[in-house]
């Protein structure tokens, strides 16, 4: 686990990942839970914001309608941002509920999914996430559905 001062983009995506989980776990007994559209922004070191999608104006409400991502930074002067969809997933011939992650830097990307797992009752767990570099294009296409 990167230590909370950390700079890096293994910290914002553990940072990011600890806001979805939040979310997770405070509608661990809602059974229809279904994480909204969330948007994550590091505008320096250190500085991140949970910023709402139908906030956004201008070149940034642009990007966020199109799914380009990697305009997203510079459009909200970010060094780095975060994008978590609630979507069905298919990796493998599988179809699953997932929660996808894209993070875009400057310089790289990451994409990852936690599957939605279900107890026993029915209510919604996350599952470990996975690495899955494949899933941005998903991911601008969802982004394009949501306009």
């Amino acid at each position: 686990m990167p230590h909370p001062d950390d700079d890096s983009l293994e910290a914002f995506v553990a940072h990011a990942q600890r806001i979805v989980e939040r979310d997770a776990a405070l509608h661990a007994d809602d059974r229809w839970w279904i994480l909204s559209p969330l948007l994550v922004r590091q505008s320096g070191r250190l500085e991140i914001e949970v910023v709402e999608p139908s906030a956004l104006r201008g070149t940034a409400a642009d990007a966020w309608r199109a799914g380009r991502l990697e305009d997203l930074p510079a459009t909200l002067d970010a060094a780095r941002v975060a994008v978590a969809l609630h979507v069905d997933l298919a990796v493998e011939d599988e179809i699953f509920a997932a929660i996808v992650l894209a993070v875009v830097g400057r310089i790289a990307h990451v994409c990852q999914y936690a599957v939605v797992e279900r107890t026993d009752l029915g209510t919604p767990r996350l599952g470990p996430w996975q690495p899955d570099p494949a899933i941005e294009e998903e991911v601008e296409a969802a982004l394009r559905r949501l306009a």
